[in-house]
């Protein structure tokens, strides 16, 4: 068995509390069962229990087998000392502290079923796409809903603390982080790298500064992001623009940065998205402010409304020319800056504000949108767990990456239902 399956049952009293005795006869009265320690030393910190007519305060050590203690080497470890309580599976071996005294200790073996240990067993020894892909038949799906919602508050949080790196990196600047954000998004997996480095040579509050044309933002964003290649009469005035620009502000473009075209449909080409870049902020310099001010979803998206200037109207590389179309930012990729970029930084300005009614919009706007559709969504589909919005395919996403992939079944509802029905 594994101790972690030891520890659940510890946090959640999982097993038969009646009569405990410790292993030497003495009766044992559980009154604080302490708080799990994710951290080096003792399992669980500050417990207290009674052991005869003796109340003991002190920590909680978990092994399966008690001869663990001195594998562990904690009979040589003074941080130990305080330990009051060894709880065991099977006490195979008498075990004493730093100090030569004797750890009163506990032996769980037959005190809850062993399906359980067999049951934790067959989930994380798996090798299905998920641990539990052979047993979700089993569980009551009336309580998935509730669970996904954790979840989703869960992969918010998360991305609320990258938010608050980025934040005190540009000294609380709203604006500026956004632009990092959508920057690194944008360029999709492929040239993510790319983009987050051009949002960092090119810095928000310089681009805001050339408000007089789009032309004048692309100048800056082509020639910082070292893709002033064009030779035609266009690219020869954004190339006369940028070196004014760079000797104003003492400009250092990118350098060994290699944009990635190959495998993208001209659509992600990063000439493309840069272009965008230069609309979206031409048309709507303080973007952040007008997010936390939308009434709606429909406001959100109408933000996103662009499309690059007339010259990409007829390209999607400098100079050669294409069948003329509008470089709109497409209905999915709208999709993909709110729900990944947008939704994420609404929550997060939310969290430090303390403004729970703001909080809820963020959440409101995922449940509006429709589900995200990746591999990951699909095959939990496939599962009869079908994502309905937004709010479920992220939820679903955080259950894949942060719980399936890393075997985390216990402290998966999904996977409790499974080990303990």
């Amino acid at each position: 068995m594994k101790e972690e399956l030891l520890h659940y049952l510890w946090q959640t009293k999982s097993f038969d509390l009646a009569d405990l005795e410790t292993t030497e006869g003495e009766t044992v009265s559980l009154i604080k069962f302490g708080t799990h320690n994710a951290n080096a030393g003792p399992d669980f910190l500050n417990g207290q229990v009674r052991i005869g007519d003796t109340l003991w305060s002190g920590h909680i050590e978990i092994h399966t087998l008690a001869s663990h203690w001195r594998n562990h080497r904690h009979h040589n470890d003074i941080a130990y000392n305080n330990v009051i309580l060894h709880v065991v599976y099977e006490n195979d071996s008498p075990i004493l502290n730093a100090n030569n005294q004797a750890i009163p200790t506990i032996e769980l073996k037959n005190r809850f079923p062993f399906s359980y240990i067999d049951d934790h067993l067959k989930l994380i020894s798996s090798l299905s796409w998920i641990p539990c892909a052979d047993h979700l038949s089993q569980i009551d799906q009336s309580k998935v809903p509730f669970f996904l919602e954790r979840l989703l508050v869960n992969r918010l949080e998360e991305k609320c603390k990258r938010i608050s790196e980025l934040c005190k990196s540009t000294k609380n600047d709203w604006e500026e982080v956004l632009y990092k954000l959508l920057l690194r998004y944008l360029g999709l997996k492929i040239n993510s790298d790319g983009f987050q480095r051009l949002s960092e040579v090119l810095p928000y509050s310089i681009l805001k500064k050339q408000a007089e044309s789009i032309q004048q933002k692309e100048s800056l964003l082509f020639g910082q992001a070292d893709l002033l290649s064009g030779n035609d009469s266009y690219f020869q005035e954004l190339k006369k623009e940028y070196k004014h620009q760079q000797n104003k502000y003492k400009l250092t473009p990118m350098r060994g940065v290699e944009w990635l075209f190959a495998k993208l449909r001209p659509a992600n080409f990063p000439t493309i998205r840069i272009a965008q870049i230069a609309a979206l902020y031409h048309k709507t310099p303080s973007l952040f402010s007008e997010i936390i001010a939308a009434k709606s979803l429909t406001e959100l998206e109408e933000l996103f409304e662009i499309s690059a200037s007339t010259y990409w109207d007829t390209h999607y590389i400098p100079e050669k020319t294409s069948t003329k179309r509008k470089k709109k930012i497409g209905k999915t990729t709208k999709q993909i800056l709110i729900i990944n970029v947008v939704a994420p930084l609404i929550f997060a300005y939310a969290t430090a504000k303390d403004d729970e009614p703001l909080k809820e919009k963020a959440l409101d706007i995922l449940y509006k949108l429709p589900s995200e559709n990746n591999n990951i969504i699909r095959r939990f589909s496939q599962m009869a767990l079908k994502a309905e919005s937004a709010a479920q395919s992220q939820a679903l996403i955080e259950l894949k990456t942060n719980y399936c992939d890393k075997q985390q079944c216990l402290s998966c509802q999904i996977g409790q239902q499974i080990i303990f029905q």
